[in-house]
């Protein structure tokens, strides 16, 4: 149940930001293997629910938990629609999400990042936790890692270095870019920098907040459809755009 049906008040209107912190609390469910976030007993995830009390620890994925705290958020208004929620990041595809790397390789701040502001540095590296990108060149084929390092300077070994590396495979060395799954050989990549970018307010400048803006539904459905295939393991039955008004 969501925060508001457990107030007093008897006449409650209904609007669809309740269906939205429920469908978070079920997300979290299935994500987390059968926990809610608000407390796995009765009494105590109606107190948490009304107090906005959640733990989120059993979910490790920083862009799922980015999702399920905007959706079951304690005030109502805040909590984003439906079209807002298919479209968030944990919904996108492998290649929307290197994409989205590229666009931040391609920032002013990630294109000087041999001589990066440290604060800068620290702060991408804290968002890295555990992690660390540092040995990243060993992820990558030696013979590719060689021909990119001897057209300028090597690459920097840190996650800035990293992005821009990721940026100059898919820029200049496409044949060389449909070879390597970066979101595979880097899974906590995208999650990192996603939150990183957000926290610095870049998500909000041209182009990557192109990629935020509400898109043709049918896509988002097709995106979450195989998304939770993907998170879940389990089959999931589309929607069709004329369900959604």
């Amino acid at each position: 149940m969501a925060r508001e049906t457990l107030a007093v008040e008897a006449d409650i209107p209904y609007k669809s930001s309740t269906d939205i912190q429920v469908a978070g609390m079920l997300i979290y469910y299935n994500l987390s293997g059968g926990h809610h976030p608000f407390g796995d007993k009765p009494y105590e995830y109606e107190y948490n629910i009304h107090e906005g009390k959640y733990n989120l620890e059993r979910v490790q994925d920083m862009v799922a938990k980015d999702l399920i705290e905007w959706m079951i958020h304690e005030e109502p208004k805040k909590r984003p629609e439906v079209e807002q929620c298919l479209i968030h990041p944990f919904f996108w595809t492998k290649e929307r999400r290197v994409d989205y790397l590229r666009r931040i390789g391609n920032r002013e701040e990630v294109a000087n990042y041999r001589n990066a502001d440290q604060e800068l540095i620290c702060s991408l590296e804290e968002w890295a936790g555990d992690g660390s990108f540092k040995l990243w060149k060993n992820k990558f084929p030696p013979e590719l890692v060689r021909k990119m390092d001897g057209k300028k300077k090597a690459y920097n070994e840190n996650t800035l270095g990293l992005l821009r590396f990721i940026r100059n495979l898919h820029e200049h060395y496409a044949k060389d870019a449909a070879q390597v799954d970066v979101m595979t050989i880097f899974p906590d990549l995208f999650g990192c920098v996603y939150k990183f970018a957000k926290n610095r307010g870049w998500n909000s400048d041209t182009p990557l907040m192109e990629m935020f803006l509400r898109g043709d539904i049918t896509t988002s459905f097709v995106m979450l459809s195989s998304s939770l295939k993907e998170h879940l393991g389990v089959p999931v039955q589309e929607s069709q755009p004329s369900d959604w008004k």
